[in-house]
């Protein structure tokens, strides 16, 4: 099968936003584009779960242009430590400018290409 995945931005009100993405036949170097987002903004949390697949781990990373984790100047926000399940509280929150309100993510999955990762980022529009 080939590589899909599905975002929901959803407005909270006021500055917040949930970024929920759901990717299937993810693997070490696929990516994702997480737009309608405000341009300026904070990553308050990321959150993510391996829940299928021949990967046991998942390094995401999140950034402002593709291939986010391959320089610091386009890195917004990574994991620390490898591992099935992710809960990052960012302290304090991470800041961005997103050109045309567009992130880039890649979950990392150690293994394989059929992975099933969900993802899920909680942001504040301004600093």
């Amino acid at each position: 099968m080939a590589y899909t995945a599905t975002v929901t931005v959803v407005h909270l009100g006021g500055r917040d936003f949930k970024v929920t993405v759901i990717e299937t036949d993810a693997g070490a170097a696929t990516e994702v584009i997480i737009g309608q987002l405000p341009i300026k903004g904070v990553i308050v949390s990321q959150m993510a779960s391996l829940i299928t697949g021949t990967g046991t781990t998942i390094d995401p990373v999140v950034g402002v242009a593709t291939n986010p984790g391959a320089k610091a100047v386009t890195t917004v926000i990574e994991n620390d430590t490898a591992a099935a399940q992710i809960s990052n509280l960012a302290l304090p929150p991470v800041p961005f400018v997103a050109t045309g309100g567009q992130l880039f993510m890649r979950s990392q999955c150690d293994a394989g290409s059929d992975n099933s990762v969900e993802t899920v980022l909680l942001i504040k529009a301004g600093w």
